[in-house]
């Protein structure tokens, strides 16, 4: 059973990654990105590594540059290690995450788990 909020948990993993945008376009990239490091946590060891190469292979092209690559991958393993840490028993999969300006640089966040959404 998940006793938190979605969207906090997603705010605690993310960390300062959250917390230094300056554009609802930034925030919904920035979530995007702890929103595919929370699945990728979700499995085996030997599994993240291959979903994380293969990630970060199809970022290059939106990279300016090495160092920035290397960047966003320190971030990944980062926020992987934090759900982790923070949330080891949960196992679901986010299916949604948005972020809304609810103006003067203030941002909501909503999210959804897998199981959660009706279709």
């Amino acid at each position: 059973m998940v006793s938190k909020k979605i969207s906090v948990m997603l705010i605690e993993v993310g960390g300062d990654l959250l917390s230094t945008v300056t554009s609802v376009e930034e925030m919904q990239a920035h979530l995007e990105l702890v929103k595919t490091a929370w699945n990728m946590s979700l499995n085996t060891a030997a599994d993240r590594k291959k979903l994380l190469k293969a990630f970060i292979k199809k970022q290059k092209r939106y990279a300016p540059s090495e160092a920035a690559l290397k960047g966003l991958e320190w971030e990944m393993r980062r926020i992987m290690k934090q759900k982790d840490n923070l949330f080891p028993d949960i196992k679901n999969k986010v299916a949604i995450a948005e972020a809304i300006d609810n103006g003067n640089d203030n941002y909501v966040i909503r999210a959804y788990f897998e199981e959660d959404i009706l279709y």
